[in-house]
């Protein structure tokens, strides 16, 4: 395996690039968990995608890469390619190790028990025919209830926490995102900036719209995600023209943080 960075994510000031997905793993014959652990470490990247499907089609593959990939630490959000019908235990190993996102290419016999599999722990997915052809329904969709009991599931994964968070949030259960929000960023989810900006819109949503520009000041830091960058320039402007009564309105995310990590 080998990592190719993205070279056509903007820059910012600071000479880094400004995007979600940092990097891209490459499948081949040479390279190893820990070459790629040193350069994550050296790059300080904190988003992946494995872009060929070779990485995942073995079962005993799978697990012994994400093994690899917990044993020696690396604390990366990433996203995978799926062609092949995976067991339960490989998503659950893959979700454990930091895979947040799955793009799915499956047959209809695969197709509805890789979606259980998917939905069972948590993942983003998008998912089509292996000739491209989309289903009727092509994306997974989450409940409250069913991020609580994915998180009931893997209670000590930042991600899941996170999401849990999210998903309170846009129920409009104020009140309840802190606690999973804290448990996201106390598990090092890697992806900092969006517990920032989730904590921005937090405030907007309470109308604190100066404690929100704080926030997004911290969150525009290093690598931002776009949605940093987006909710940024809104509030910049919404301040200057003296706001209104119905105050600001700051988008969470416009894909959901693991659409974020597609690369195709």
């Amino acid at each position: 395996m080998h990592i190719e960075m993205i070279d056509a994510l903007p820059i910012g000031k600071d000479g880094k690039a400004l995007g979600a997905v940092q990097a891209v793993v490459r499948w081949d014959a040479d390279g190893t968990v820990a070459e790629l652990a040193k350069t994550i470490e050296e790059k300080q990247l904190s988003s992946l995608s494995f872009v060929d499907a070779e990485f995942f089609s073995n079962k005993e593959r799978g697990i012994e890469l994400c093994f690899q990939m917990r044993t020696m630490g690396i604390n990366v959000l990433w996203s995978a390619v799926i062609t092949a019908d995976v067991s339960r235990e490989l998503f659950r190993e893959m979700r454990l190790s930091g895979c947040q996102r799955l793009d799915m290419r499956l047959a209809p016999d695969n197709a509805e028990r890789g979606l259980a599999h998917a939905r069972e722990f948590g993942f983003d997915v998008s998912i089509c025919n292996v000739d491209g052809t989309p289903y009727a329904s092509d994306r997974i969709t989450y409940d409250v209830s069913e991020r609580e009991a994915v998180a009931e599931r893997l209670p000590g994964l930042h991600s899941v926490q996170f999401d849990l968070a999210v998903a309170y949030f846009k129920a409009r259960r104020f009140s309840e995102v802190m606690l999973p929000l804290g448990k996201a960023m106390t598990l090092r989810f890697p992806m900092n900036e969006l517990c920032l900006n989730l904590l921005a819109c937090l405030s907007a949503a309470k109308h604190y719209p100066t404690m929100a520009a704080g926030l997004l000041d911290q969150a525009g830091y290093g690598w931002p995600h776009p949605v940093v960058l987006r909710n940024r320039t809104l509030l910049k402007s919404w301040l200057e023209s003296g706001g209104d009564v119905k105050g600001v309105r700051l988008m969470l995310d416009p894909e959901g943080a693991g659409a974020s990590l597609a690369y195709t």
